[in-house]
This record gives structure tokens, C-alpha cells and sequence, in this order.
């Protein structure tokens, strides 16, 4: 029974792990996709603010 809630105990860290590595990869993307967005209408995305590339 004490391994069986060892198990249970990883496997519920493992999940809040992988949840805060997908958050991640989420915010990653976001900022990607925006900066592709702004390099797509001419703009050098280079963090927060925009900067005109002409």
C-alpha cells in the first residue's frame, strides 16, 4: 500500500511537471507566432515593443 502512494505522489509531480512545461511551450509559442506576425507586416519584433524594418 506505502508503494502504491509513493507511485500515486510521482505520478502527481510528474503531471504538475509536464502542466508548467506545457504552459511554457505555450507562452513560447505565443511570442513566436506574434513575432511572426510583425516580421510578416514589416516590423522587427525584437521584444515588447515594435520597431519599423523601413
Amino acid at each position: 500500500m506505502k508503494e502504491l502512494e509513493t507511485r500515486i505522489d510521482r505520478l502527481e509531480q510528474l503531471n504538475e511537471d509536464l502542466i508548467k512545461k506545457v504552459a511554457r511551450t505555450n507562452v513560447e509559442n505565443f511570442y513566436l507566432s506574434q513575432r511572426i506576425t510583425a516580421l510578416e507586416q514589416g516590423y522587427e519584433y525584437a521584444g515588447p515593443s515594435l520597431i519599423s524594418s523601413s
